[in-house]
């Protein structure tokens, strides 16, 4: 018989562990900061006298972005179990949510990695090879834009049938997906909205947690 020490843990995991897409969001934002605007450098020799010039920043943001990843992956796993919860049944939407985010998840993952091994690197690299790697780190942005709206049409779906959340968010979301799809543009709505998005669904999901846990 599990201890009431090791119930209350558990019940704390489970009561906070939706608060990890507020917390990868913060990983996001404090890792770019510290990285610095490498995309801003164009030419090869600008982008490898940058890696020269932060190598240090370079590997602690992205370190810090990696961290903030793996929250995001927790989160999923609190989102997971909301939209199971809602749908029942053998859960498509609910899959199909859950490995649109894993998959994003690693594409974002990934974006840091080409600059963290060109920091590393840094001595012995040229500059056509900064600019090559930089030109990977790109591509992985691209992937986690057009990858993402498979989780944000699979949650709006699953919101509109179910209203697992707000009607609003549903919309929201598919708007969001349908502006991530538009290549001109869609590296806006991943920037700025995806985050916004995932603050909002940290907070709903939590919300009902403490409004139960608030009643005597």
């Amino acid at each position: 018989m599990a201890t009431m020490a090791q119930t209350r843990a558990g019940w704390d995991i489970e009561r906070y562990a939706p608060l990890t897409g507020v917390l990868a969001v913060v990983g996001w934002v404090v890792g770019l900061l510290i990285a610095g605007d490498i995309s801003s450098k164009d030419k090869g020799g600008e982008i490898l006298a940058y890696y020269q010039a932060h190598d240090g920043r370079i590997l602690a943001g992205g370190l810090i972005w990696l961290i903030g990843t793996a929250l995001f992956v927790w989160f999923l796993g609190s989102l997971r179990s909301r939209l199971a919860e809602a749908e029942g049944g053998v859960g498509r939407l609910t899959s199909l949510a859950f490995g649109g985010g894993i998959a994003t998840a690693i594409c974002v993952a990934m974006q840091s990695a080409p600059d963290m091994a060109a920091a590393i690197s840094k001595d012995d690299i040229d500059g056509s090879a900064a600019r090559a790697l930089r030109s990977v780190s790109d591509s992985f942005f691209i992937g986690a834009e057009f990858l993402l709206p498979v989780l944000l049409v699979a949650v709006a779906l699953l919101t509109l049938r179910t209203a697992v959340f707000p009607r609003w968010l549903g919309w929201l979301s598919l708007l969001i997906a349908l502006v991530l799809l538009i290549a001109p543009i869609g590296w806006a709505a991943l920037v700025f909205a995806f985050p916004i998005w995932t603050l909002i669904v940290a907070y709903l999901i939590w919300r009902p947690v403490t409004t139960q846990t608030a009643r005597p």
